[in-house]
């Protein structure tokens, strides 16, 4: 469980990265989409059998999750006004 949620939060960083690079649509698609799976992968997992490594783990990543999602969003809303405003 502990390498999962560190894969998990390797994939936060690579979408952190692509954040400060050159936005590239298929990139940013693949990593959210293999970010998407891994998160339901936990829904099944029993809270109280965790401990408190991947507790902390756990909460590193919803850490990062709300960062990225204050760093990315405001652009993803602007390329879709551009978007809509395109069409």
């Amino acid at each position: 469980m502990i390498e999962k949620l560190k894969n998990t939060y390797a994939i936060l960083n690579d979408l952190e990265d692509q954040n400060s690079k050159k936005f590239v649509s298929s990139v940013f698609k693949d990593l959210n989409k293999t970010l998407e799976l891994d998160l339901k992968e936990y829904i099944s997992v029993n809270n109280s059998n965790l401990s408190n490594e991947e507790k902390e783990l756990i909460s590193n990543i919803i850490f990062k999750i709300e960062d990225l999602e204050n760093k990315i969003l405001p652009k993803a809303n602007l390329i879709n006004s551009f978007s809509d405003s395109i069409i």
